[in-house]
């Protein structure tokens, strides 16, 4: 009995001491499992990493769509306002040439008028007059031929401006009808400038929705290319003297590289107000003595087009086809060229290869 009593206890505290030993097991093997589980929440994981990239590639291909849209939708717009302005231009001088010609006809018809009733008055009297002081048939023939020639060309002179004052005003009400259907253009495209406000606010409003972690790699993105863009620049401030050009050239060149870093506005055109594409490009190039329109595709068809690889400092670079061309940016030599590229950004050198440069034009600039 005392035996068997023993031999249970003995088998008791096994049991015990197993039960204790796997109780044990069992904490520390949960210990691990929460351990990690608190490590793995810790650190990102790479497909985080990379579904934050594609998120972040993703909303900067939307920018840059956006931007297209506002880019084209600003371009259009300022090719109606130049041709509208060119339109107003015509009208007014061909107004002033209808009163110039009115204004002749006046005087025309009151000097005919005139000389008519002294040379024709009393009826065959004048005629009398003039038969009676001759010497002879000679003297008469000649006097009368002679009066009938002055009045023939009175009349012809007469019915000339009549015919012109008649072309002038068909001329004006031709441009008149031109400028109410430019007019009308201009209106509908300064309409449509709701929409292009609208696309800039969905812009800011899908920055704005990023996450912190998106926004920073975009950020970051941005940081590199700015400072990509200021080795650029800073290189081409160093080969700007071994650029091979014209005085004409290299003064545009470093002319247009004053304006590094100043803001791209829409439709803007001078240093304090900010630069478009366009607008850089006919600020620029106003001081070298060339006036362009407010539209690449205006200046794209003032210029001689040369080929790439003739390119030279001071030609224009644009984007897009003949029949619109969307961008515009000034090539400063050893493959670079300056831009003011779209909204948050600023005028910069970037470099011309792989940006589907479709034209290159040259222009007579002068210092």
């Amino acid at each position: 009995m005392f035996r068997y009593n023993v031999s249970e206890m003995t088998a008791d505290k096994a049991t015990r001491r197993l039960v204790v030993t796997a109780a044990a097991l069992a904490c520390a093997l949960c210990a691990a499992v929460l351990l990690l589980s608190a490590a793995a929440s810790a650190a990102p994981r790479a497909k985080d990493i990379q579904e934050l990239q594609s998120e972040a590639a993703q909303a900067q291909a939307d920018v840059k769509r956006l931007d297209r849209r506002a880019e084209i939708a600003i371009e259009k717009y300022n090719v109606a306002r130049a041709e509208l302005d060119a339109l107003n231009a015509r009208l007014i001088q061909a107004r002033m040439d209808l009163r110039r010609a009115q204004t002749q006809l006046d005087v025309a018809r009151s000097v005919l008028g005139a000389r008519m009733a002294d040379m024709y008055k009393n009826g065959d009297v004048s005629l009398l007059d003039v038969i009676v002081g001759m010497h002879d048939l000679t003297d008469i023939e000649t006097s009368i031929d002679y009066f009938r020639q002055i009045n023939r060309a009175d009349t012809d002179t007469v019915s000339g401006i009549e015919d012109l004052t008649h072309r002038v005003g068909d001329l004006e009400q031709s441009i008149e009808k031109d400028r109410q259907a430019a007019l009308a253009k201009e209106i509908a495209l300064r309409g449509q400038q709701t929409d292009v406000e609208d696309q800039l606010a969905q812009r800011k409003a899908l920055l704005a929705d990023l996450s912190g972690q998106v926004r920073q790699l975009i950020e970051q993105q941005a940081r590199l290319d700015a400072a990509a863009s200021s080795r650029l620049a800073s290189a081409a401030g160093v080969d700007i003297s071994a650029i091979n050009g014209t005085g004409a050239q290299i003064a545009l060149v470093k002319e247009t590289m004053k304006y590094l870093g100043i803001p791209y506005v829409w439709a803007g055109a001078t240093p304090s107000g900010g630069f478009d594409c366009s607008g850089l490009v006919l600020y620029v190039y106003a001081k070298f003595g060339v006036a362009f329109p407010h539209a690449a595709t205006m200046q794209a068809r003032m210029g001689t087009p040369v080929p790439f690889d003739q390119l030279q400092p001071a030609d224009l670079v644009f984007f897009g086809t003949p029949s619109f061309y969307h961008h515009v940016g000034i090539y400063i030599g050893n493959g670079l060229f300056i831009e003011a590229p779209h909204t948050g950004d600023v005028v910069k050198v970037s470099p011309l290869a792989g940006r589907g440069a479709s034209l290159f034009c040259r222009y007579p600039i002068r210092l």
